[in-house]
């Protein structure tokens, strides 16, 4: 079927399920082998350009096989493409079919790539690839082949085609880049007409999503239900008085007041509230027609101004490349969300391999072995201190919402991230620190997380900056021992000495110090230029990358070459940053030579 075809069925479907849209002012067209919305005029309202009824999203509440998937406890993004699977598995007897077969038979993600995930070695994507397939496979093998054989009599017939581990893998591209968060009731959802609106990031989007989310979660009413009002005789229930007296806050009796009586009282001329059966055989009406037409919709709505003939853009949010290119499928280039990362485990050894310099300038005739347990001696109890106190020293991030969102799906789909702010300035100097908190186990060796071999990340800007929350670790590690041992005894006091650093208070007498973070980042930053070597085992320029997207032939090559581009260039920004820091402690540390003052005679 014709792509004209798949959209002249799609739109008789939009019609029938009375989605609402004028298409004197609207206009779908085909756009790169996929859909566009369009202004066939000037529009300038700031009001709902498409009403989409919630009865006609397709969700894990609302597919066929709603009830297996409430009794098996299935929830999130999984569930939601099992959902996708069986309907897709119905054809034309799914409610859906008008609305699934103008969807791509996947969305082209780099689980899907071949030679062009070579490109993407060395990069933040590379290792959220891997985690995407693992955890794609995590699920298929244990929620999805327990409910094909459980419920053989559901799936049976369509296994093989529809509910293989590729289907899988891509309807869950589906639900990854086309979703909607709708309500408390039916969560993530499919929701049709919304994801034909293309993206556009740098807050240049003319339409945005908007629903109400606050409804009953257990029937999605979005006003008074049957479910409440049994919640409102609960509670009521609760609060009935004993034979003895009432019940205080403290869940101690006491005699009644005259308020209360009086309450009570009244309580008794209005009558008791009627069995929910019996307000039904009265004639009550839970969901009068006016209230439907309140609740059931999701709604696009203007943002700003569209010119006739210009395309209508939505946007999925400011997200790095990472989360653009692994949940959408694109990316952009000079994305000033990303980001690279480096390892805890990086960190760790680079922490010691300096401090074990530090150690050998002191005492040059130390035996190696010595010097490395003399390092490790004096870095642990440091790196504990700070994992334990992490929390007042740098409390939790305010802006780190977007890289958290996409890499806490690493426990889910891309790994964990926190804040990506730097404390200092744009003259080098301590700004501050606002980092994540984050628990670590007891030894403070590493993050408690599902996967116990997998360390905490740290995070580089991209202005090539390092997040605050290693930057204050590393002033704890490098400060002298007697300042250390304060910090121990009161924790005020390395708080009191990180806000002074913040201020600029203590600049002149902790130069060394500073030097000694900025020779760490340093490190760290020539460390993960390595992982960009190609396979001649050298840095290629990124002229010569630049180069290679002008010639590339596919999107994939584009997308894959854009990546690296933008991680090398925050690698060289970083490096250059770094170097330079480390060259103005040296320049401040010269001794300046005082000229002897001339006699006058």
């Amino acid at each position: 079927m014709s792509l004209k075809d798949k959209l002249d069925t799609l739109l008789k479907w939009f019609e029938a399920n009375e989605i609402k849209w004028d298409n004197k002012c609207l206009e779908i067209r085909i756009v790169n082998d996929s859909y566009g919305v369009f202004a066939k005029k000037d529009l300038k309202n700031k009001n709902p350009i498409v009403k989409i009824p919630k009865e006609c999203i397709l969700s894990p509440k609302s597919t066929g096989i709603a009830n297996i998937l409430d009794d098996e406890n299935i929830e999130g993004g999984c569930s939601l493409a099992i959902s996708v699977m069986y309907e897709i598995s119905q054809g034309k007897d799914s409610p859906w079919y008008g609305y699934l077969q103008a969807l791509p038979r996947s969305e082209d993600l780099p689980i899907f790539w071949d030679s062009e995930k070579d490109i993407l070695k060395g990069t933040e994507m590379e290792h959220a690839i891997s985690n995407d397939l693992n955890d794609l496979k995590d699920d298929y093998a244990d929620i999805v082949l327990p409910l094909l054989e459980k419920y053989s009599y559901v799936f049976s017939n369509y296994c093989d085609e529809y509910f293989s581990f590729d289907a899988f893998c891509r309807a869950s591209t589906l639900v990854s880049s086309r979703s909607f968060e709708v309500d408390a009731f039916h969560g993530n959802a499919m929701v049709p007409f919304a994801d034909v609106f293309n993206h556009r990031s740098g807050n240049n989007e003319h339409v945005h999503f908007e629903t109400d989310f606050d409804v009953c979660d257990a029937c999605g009413a979005l006003d008074y239900c049957e479910h409440q009002y049994l919640e409102d005789l609960e509670q009521g229930s609760d609060m009935e008085n004993d034979e003895d007296g009432w019940l205080d806050e403290n869940g101690e009796t006491s005699e009644p007041n005259d308020d209360d009586i009086e309450e009570l009282d009244e309580e008794d001329e209005e009558g008791s509230l009627a069995d929910l059966e019996e307000l039904e055989e009265s004639g009550v009406n839970f969901w009068t027609e006016e209230e439907k037409e309140k609740k059931d919709t999701c709604d696009m709505v203007l943002s700003r101004p569209v010119r006739k003939g210009e395309e209508i853009f939505n946007t999925y949010g400011d997200h790095p490349n990472i989360a653009l290119l692994g949940k959408y499928g694109f990316c952009h280039d000079n994305n000033p969300n990303d980001y690279i990362s480096v390892s805890e485990d990086a960190v760790v050894e680079a922490c010691i391999a300096l401090t074990k310099e530090i150690l050998r300038a002191e005492c040059k005739d130390i035996d190696d072995d010595v010097l490395e347990e003399k390092a490790i001696e004096k870095t642990r109890p440091r790196w504990e201190y700070f994992l334990m106190n992490e929390h007042i020293l740098c409390p939790s991030g305010h802006d780190d919402d977007e890289k958290g969102d996409y890499e806490e799906s690493d426990s889910e789909e891309n790994g964990c991230c926190s804040g990506d702010d730097c404390c200092v300035d744009e003259n080098g100097e301590e700004k501050g620190c606002c980092g994540d908190k984050h628990e670590h186990d007891g030894d403070g060796d590493a993050c408690e997380t599902e996967d116990v071999q997998r360390s905490r990340p740290y995070f580089i800007n991209v202005e090539g900056l390092y997040e605050d929350t290693l930057t204050c670790l590393l002033h704890i590690m490098f400060v002298d021992n007697t300042l250390f041992e304060t910090f121990v005894d009161n924790v005020e006091a390395a708080l009191k000495y990180l806000e002074e650093l913040a201020n600029g208070a203590r600049t002149e007498s902790d130069v060394e110090v500073k030097k000694r973070v900025y020779q760490l980042c340093l490190a760290l930053s020539e460390h993960r230029r390595l992982d960009y070597f190609g396979n001649k085992q050298s840095w290629i320029p990124i002229e010569d990358d630049v180069a290679a997207r002008e010639k590339a032939k596919t999107n994939r090559e584009i997308y894959a070459l854009t990546c690296r581009i933008n991680e090398k260039k925050i690698v060289e920004k970083s490096i250059a940053y770094y170097k330079s820091m480390i060259e103005s402690c040296t320049i401040r540390k010269r001794p300046i030579k005082k000229k002897s003052k001339k006699i006058r005679r």
